[in-house]
């Protein structure tokens, strides 16, 4: 790849605008709530250092040596690894096109959130009833325009930012970061302010040792871990191949995880504080779109005395959760295009419009009456069950093959004091993530065959349709070919 991040401070950023998203912002906080506080949190940051910093280093130092995104590098490890590299961008391009669908609804959230608190009407699940006028059976009965344009707009950001390279995506995550940390900041501050705010940092921070018990718990805050730092999706390998060669991948890949925590931690603090100070604690929802569209514009429409100031920190909040989201969803289609770029010799500037309309009309669902539940199955199935599977595979794949146990000296090739311990990185990658992973994954995919409660044509064709066609995508692009030039012969002239 003969693209680079100019230096560490732009992987960095780009690697920590790739993590940082609508699952720190609005699923931890409400995972926090339903999970005991300090019991998830004590959980969430063992899996952190344990499992979800090793594997973050595997990838980014997998992708440096290999200059290539995840297909390049899987097939470095093992003969047909292609056909797991592949998948992985897949999974990144679909959970991009659900991003960009959630975008649009938190910018049209944003263009009613001021009239609704200058009215005084009911402001939690404003946004389904009236706007998107969301059908609990998944029928579509009708589309939204706003949120249609809304989403249109998403797109072509993505877009600007995706035909720009590496250097547009470290230069975006410059204001998709640190915009969306102030507004947090702020809510936190104001937050803070209300008598009861030592309640809620107690319902936060204090564990419940007593829930260590629950497997839900554990699998969520595993789950959360591979998640929130963009593991086994092929991103952390595209960033990796973008790397400058002297950068100390170790201390960089601290650094991303810690601002990824830290900021899952201020959002949950701006939650609890708000909505107890509000009186609406038994609101919180594990379900961050419950949380985003239900809990926060009740909680903003009692922040101050003003209904103007509430409307307009309103504005300011989901402009910058729309932001979080573009600036994930860009890492996400950067996964998915810079190896097929590699691949069929393309050119960006001309294959960025083309994947972006396609992602656009493939997410033309999210603007209809069967929104709300096309995006809880296809997270449920992309987000999740696809995670699992991949990363498992991952871990085996890298702790079992040659070029996979050369990996320590890789990430520790530039490092001075602060090292990977080899023997640390090799017991997290090679047996306790996929253990730990496949013992408690089990009890949740005998779920799958027990049923989970949505329209079985909803489930096929959001849940297992999309698993399909992610997993189809490793024989598909292997075995493609770059298309050859034809020849045109000409006629001597006479």
């Amino acid at each position: 790849m003969a693209e680079k991040f100019k230096s560490k401070g732009g992987f960095i950023l780009a690697s920590v605008g790739a993590a940082v998203g609508l699952g720190n912002a609005l699923r931890f906080p409400g995972l926090c709530a339903k999970y005991g506080g300090g019991t998830f949190l004590f959980i969430y940051v063992c899996a952190l250092l344990l499992l979800g910093i090793p594997l973050l280093n595997a990838e980014a130092a997998l992708g440096r040596r290999v200059r290539g995104g995840a297909p390049k590098c899987m097939g470095s490890l093992f003969a047909g690894g292609e056909n797991l590299g592949w998948p992985q961008c897949a999974n990144s391009l679909f959970t991009a096109v659900i991003y960009a669908g959630l975008a649009g609804w938190l910018l049209s959230e944003a263009a009613h959130i001021v009239p609704v608190c200058m009215s005084g009407a009911e402001p939690s699940d404003y946004f389904f009833k009236n706007v998107l006028h969301a059908s609990e059976n998944g029928v579509i009965s009708g589309i939204s325009p706003l949120v249609l344009a809304a989403t249109a707009v998403v797109w072509a950001c993505m877009c600007l930012c995706l035909r720009g390279g590496a250097g547009a995506l470290s230069s975006a995550a410059k204001f998709t970061v640190f915009i969306p940390v102030a507004l947090l900041m702020l809510l936190s501050c104001r937050g803070l302010t209300y008598g009861n705010s030592g309640e809620a940092l107690a319902a936060l921070f204090l564990p419940d040792f007593s829930l260590l018990a629950w497997p839900e718990l554990w699998i969520n805050a595993l789950g959360q871990v591979f998640f929130s730092l963009s593991l086994a999706v092929g991103i952390m390998p595209a960033y990796g191949a973008y790397l400058p060669e002297r950068c100390n991948i170790y201390s960089a890949s601290l650094i991303i995880a810690l601002a990824d925590a830290a900021v899952s931690v201020l959002a949950s603090v701006a939650l609890f504080t708000s909505v107890y100070g509000c009186g609406l604690e038994g609101s919180i929802s594990p379900s961050g779109i419950i949380t985003a569209f239900s809990v926060y514009p009740a909680a903003i429409a009692g922040l101050f005395k003003s209904p103007l100031l509430c409307g307009v920190t309103g504005v300011l909040f989901y402009c910058s959760l729309a932001m979080m989201a573009v600036q994930s969803g860009v890492s996400m289609l950067e996964a998915a295009l810079s190896p097929v770029l590699e691949k069929f010799a393309l050119n960006r500037k001309k294959a960025a419009p083309v994947l972006c309309v396609s992602g656009f009309c493939g997410g033309l669902i999210f603007a209809t009456t069967a929104a709300v539940l096309a995006v809880e199955i296809a997270d449920r199935f992309i987000n999740f069950y696809n995670v699992i599977i991949l990363c498992v595979a991952e871990c085996l794949a890298l702790g079992f093959s040659k070029e996979g146990k050369s990996l320590p000296a890789e990430i520790n090739r530039y490092s001075k004091k602060l090292t990977m311990p080899p023997a640390f990185y090799w017991f997290s990658v090679k047996f306790m993530c996929p253990a730990v992973l496949i013992l408690l994954a089990v009890p949740e995919f005998s779920k799958l065959f027990a049923g989970l409660g949505y329209p079985a044509w909803a489930q096929f064709f959001f849940g297992w349709a999309a698993c399909a066609a992610v997993f189809l995508s490793g024989p598909i692009m292997t075995f493609a070919q770059k298309p050859r030039a034809c020849k045109i012969k000409r006629r001597p002239r006479a």
